[in-house]
């Protein structure tokens, strides 16, 4: 009988790449000379892929499925949503010494706003526990990925 995985084991990339079948030292030196956010996903590309143990988003339409999302806070906004839920994990604290993010973004269509969700993410999990657990415990390169700062460590920090 094949004993059940626990995506928990899978604590740096290294762990996901032995899970995933793929060799760690190959995989570093193929992403070395990337730049930092795409090197960050193709981490999160393996680390994901490890934590849902084999299972692929079919990109049916059907099946559910789920993505870490990322809100951006300024410091305020930061210091409010601390202080009303205090030791969440799940945050990152993304700021540049000038106090902005680097991301933003204005849109207009026959009102005051408009929301949508156009692009879709292949850093798809199976279910929510994988999912928070990525956040969770992965939070910097998943920063790394979708908001790209230089001179980081990030990836190092998750290896070995």
């Amino acid at each position: 009988m094949k004993e059940k995985f626990d995506f928990r084991s899978i604590k740096t990339i290294n762990d996901a790449c032995e899970k995933a079948g793929i060799d760690f030292n190959a995989f570093m030196a193929i992403i070395d000379p990337l730049p930092e956010h795409l090197r960050a996903l193709a981490a999160m590309e393996v680390i994901i892929k490890a934590l849902n143990d084999g299972w692929e988003n079919p990109l049916d339409g059907k099946t559910w499925c789920y993505f870490p999302w990322i809100y951006v806070y300024n410091n305020t906004e930061m210091a409010e949503v601390l202080s009303k839920t205090p030791g969440r994990k799940d945050l990152i604290r993304f700021k540049r010494p000038d106090g902005s993010c680097g991301l933003a973004s204005a849109i207009s269509n026959y009102a005051w706003s408009h929301s949508s969700s156009n692009i879709g993410s292949r850093l798809a999990c199976k279910d929510l526990e994988a999912c928070l657990y990525l956040v969770q415990n992965f939070k910097d390169l998943l920063a790394m990925y979708y908001l790209p700062m230089e001179g980081s460590d990030v990836i190092e920090r998750y290896i070995r």
